[in-house]
């Protein structure tokens, strides 16, 4: 029978390429009928159709045991076949591993070096926790071997056994040293090679090799080799700080000679991770200057982020923000470069561009540097913001004479604009959701994580150092209206901590936000996104809580109620809907007092209009599913969660008393316009630090060591008197009648009869009971006759109370004593942002002495 070979394998499949799958499968068939033949030629060919029909994805773990077979041939280029099939097919459950123990150790201990190099290659892909075990020692008799490539696979063959067999690294590392001396340039490497990976998880364990590294990193040409000396050097320096003056020198001359990039990078890497930079000793650069150590390297990255490609790029920004996080004032130098990557079309150079460029942030950069960020977000695949002359006009009159509406303010014009028009820092622009994507698809800004990373880095920058760098603060709160609208994230919670924060620090802003609020609230897209958007529902929420807390900084308008009361309110959860309520109501009185000051008769007519508006909006929005008389009654708003309901109360009682009070047309206004509002301005509103409570001082005589009061008496131990004996005395009966004794045996049967022969023993056992009033009773409504008998057992018991019980309840009274009044707490009334940067001063307290206490 004649057997196809592997070339006619190959040839078959590419003449039958309509029909591959048949082809394949007759050839498995005649596969399997030829391992089982016992021509070891025959076996190995079919292996080695195996082997080439597994790398098209078949499965061959069925002729293990054939493989192993084959690897016992005594021709090397069957045992070759053999060692290949083992590599690719077997894994660590593979059960014929063991019948290959005495195999491989055969081979390792050959005379033949190529035997020797092809069990070296199969073992190191094979190795199980067994194998490694077995023949760890029969490996580390082969770095002895003549031939130095059979030494360097011997190195590598015991670093993949020592994964599997970490016991055996005590007996490596000697063996490691003696390879380090080795007269074998790339037997050394290995060795080096080895040593680095070990390195990873311990590299305490691989200091003592320092010098002889040191040594090679001074004699060795081999770029390669003093790229993996030098990352060694980089974990063994935090180790032994001494090291970075003995480096110093050598990585300065690395930095300064060599031309391969990937070495440069590992030597600049290391100086800055290694804190080698930090040695005060100057260097000379390329043209005999001396300089910083760290200036030099800062010079050489730009070599590496000015560079067309891509991966240079990234370790570079990489090294970059390292050397940032320790000399930073190197890095402020690189600033327009950096600021280029961040328009990188590569997602993972503008992810650490946007690293190091947040971190060189100052006054002078922070405009520009926001306004790129802002322009990426704006104009995006994903949302854009129409152009500034589309959007309306807030402002509008209410009444003529004396008070008008907000008109459109110049500070909100735009403080920059794209060549389309579309506002990039303006915080007036309106959302404009699913551009049409470009012919390239989706840009790097478009991702979500990107985006999220722009939101914040901005708010890290302008936020850093108590706004540090911050000198418009209006500005600032631009942005964070236009990241609102340009951000395409959830970011809500962010920006709404964010826009509160700086509102309630920054008085000079508080006016120019409450606009800002007004135009938020405003818009009807943004409205029509919180029902769904959980982030612009907590950014309305802030917005609505700004303008009702600041409202009486500008003219009152009662848009601003409406405003407060939108459609989606019913939308929203219970804490945001008791917080535009409480705002509406402080809206509503700030007008009340606003248009009192210009009273007459056509106030008159818009008060009472806007009243009925206001109270027309609450009943539609949050009173539809309560009672029809929820206005006109006191009926409980029960549906709506507590904090809504509270507040919804009482802001229906107000606009009921402003109905009542302006019932009647009057030449003045009432006295409730005027004064409704000073409910809510009587006290500022002052921010808090979390650190305050440390800095208001301790009364005189507050002792917090003692108890106050006596013990608490322990009543896990108190015992109840225990039940009345029961009488052993026969009871006489004989004296009744017949009748009566049929008359207490039908009394008996009633459900609440009370046998009144143990009135004796019944007073007794009273006396020693706890007192009756201090037991519940807990009444059950059994019906007419229950009750009945119910009050005549309580008139019983009443009956029954001793004489003994009324001087307990006599006693307790004398003994109880009126608690000792309080200290008075001397509060600081100006606690308006304390330093929270500066030491607290902590309490000192009074020791009281034992007795005293």
């Amino acid at each position: 029978m004649f057997e196809k070979s592997l070339t006619d394998l190959i040839q078959g499949l590419r003449a039958n390429k309509r029909n591959e799958a048949d082809y394949i499968q007759k050839s498995l068939e005649e596969i399997q009928s030829e391992v089982q033949q016992s021509d070891m030629y025959c076996k190995s060919t079919a292996i080695d159709k195996l082997n080439y029909l597994h790398m098209l994805g078949y499965d061959t773990n069925w002729a293990n045991f054939n493989a192993v077979e084959v690897m016992a041939s005594p021709r090397f280029g069957e045992k070759r076949k053999g060692y290949l099939a083992a590599a690719q097919s077997f894994h660590q459950e593979t059960d014929v591993l063991m019948l290959a123990t005495n195999l491989i150790r055969k081979d390792l201990a050959s005379s033949n070096a190529m035997e020797v190099s092809v069990a070296l290659d199969g073992l190191a892909q094979v190795a199980t926790p067994e194998l490694a075990t077995d023949l760890f020692d029969d490996v580390a008799a082969v770095l002895g071997h003549s031939r130095p490539f059979i030494r360097k696979k011997a190195l590598v063959c015991l670093y993949r056994l020592v994964l599997k067999h970490p016991e055996g690294l005590h007996a490596l590392a000697p063996q490691l040293r003696e390879r380090l001396d080795d007269p074998d340039p790339s037997v050394v490497s290995s060795a080096v090679s080895v040593i680095c990976e070990l390195a990873r998880t311990n590299p305490r364990n691989y200091l003592p090799l320092a010098p002889r590294l040191y040594q090679l990193m001074n004699s060795s040409t081999n770029n390669w080799m003093l790229i993996k000396i030098v990352k060694l050097f980089a974990s063994l320096t935090p180790i032994e700080p001494r090291l970075a003056k003995k480096l110093h020198g050598p990585l300065s001359q690395l930095i300064c000679s060599t031309s391969a990039m990937s070495l440069l990078y590992e030597c600049i890497h290391t100086a800055v991770v290694g804190d080698i930079i930090g040695v005060p000793l100057p260097v000379t650069d390329s043209v005999g200057r001396e300089i910083d150590f760290a200036e030099l390297c800062a010079r050489k990255l730009v070599l590496f982020y000015e560079s067309a490609d891509h991966n240079l790029r990234y370790v570079g920004l990489v090294t970059l923000a390292q050397l940032q996080a320790r000399r930073p004032e190197l890095v402020v130098n690189q600033y327009e470069t950096v600021l280029k990557c961040l328009d990188d079309p590569d997602l993972s150079i503008r992810m650490r561009a946007l690293s190091v460029i947040s971190g060189m942030a100052t006054r002078r950069t922070l405009d520009r540097t926001v306004k790129r960020l802002m322009s990426q977000l704006i104009l995006s695949n994903t949302i854009r913001l129409q152009p500034v002359a589309s959007l309306p006009s807030v402002g509008t009159t209410e009444y003529s004479g004396k008070y008008n509406g907000d008109a459109a303010d110049s500070d909100l014009i735009a403080l920059a604009t794209d060549a389309t028009g579309a506002s990039l820092v303006s915080a007036r622009g309106s959302i404009v959701q699913s551009r049409q994507l470009t012919a390239a698809g989706p840009g790097p800004a478009d991702s979500p994580e990107y985006r999220l990373l722009v939101v914040e880095a901005i708010v890290d920058m302008c936020t850093r150092q108590s706004y540090a760098n911050l000198s418009n603060f209006e500005w600032y709160v631009a942005v964070l209206v236009d990241l609102v609208y340009s951000a395409g994230v959830d970011v809500g919670q962010l920006l709404s901590e964010k826009l509160l924060d700086v509102t309630v620090r920054v008085r000079q802003v508080r006016e120019f936000s409450v606009r800002l609020m007004r135009q938020m609230l405003s818009d009807s897209q943004l409205a029509s996104r919180a029902i769904s958007d959980s982030s612009a529902a907590k950014v309305l929420c802030t917005a609505a809580y700004i303008l009702g807390e600041y409202c009486s900084l500008l003219p009152a308008n009662s848009e601003d109620i409406a405003l407060l009361l939108p459609k989606c309110l019913d939308k929203l959860d219970g804490e945001q809907q008791a917080t535009f309520i409480q705002a509406a109501i402080k809206a509503y009185t700030n007008w009340l007092r606003d248009v009192a000051g210009y009273w007459s008769t056509e106030i008159w007519e818009l008060v009472r209009a806007v009243t009925a508006s206001t109270m027309s909006q609450l009943s539609d929005l949050l009173l539809a599913k309560t009672d029809d008389n929820a206005l006109s009654g006191n009926s409980a708003v029960a549906e709506l969660p507590l904090q809504v309901s509270s507040r919804l109360r009482h802001f229906v009682e107000i606009t009921k008393a402003v109905s009542v009070a302006t019932s009647n047309p009057s030449e003045s206004a009432p006295q409730l316009c005027l004064e409704l509002h000073e409910l809510f301005t009587a006290y500022e509103l002052n921010p808090v630090s979390v650190a305050a409570q440390g800095k208001v001082p301790q009364p005189d005589g507050l002792d917090l060591d003692s108890p106050i009061g006596g013990p608490i008496p322990d009543t896990e131990h108190i015992m109840f008197p225990p039940p009345p004996p029961v009488s052993s005395e026969p009871r006489q009966r004989a004296s009744q009648s017949g009748s009566g004794r049929k008359q207490r045996r039908g009394q008996k049967n009633e459900p609440f009869y009370l046998d009144g022969g143990d009135d004796v023993r019944h007073s007794h056992s009273l006396a020693e009971l706890p007192d009756v009033d201090d037991i519940p009773v807990v009444q059950l409504d059994l019906g007419g006759q229950g009750s009945e008998n119910a009050t005549k057992t309580r008139s019983k018991k009443k009956k029954t109370r001793t004489k003994d019980g009324a001087a307990k309840r006599e006693r307790r009274s004398r003994v109880q004593t009126p608690s000792p009044p309080l200290a008075p707490v001397d509060i600081a009334g100006d606690e308006d942002m304390p330093d929270v940067s500066a030491p607290l001063p902590q309490p000192q307290f009074q020791q009281t002495s034992p007795a005293q206490q």
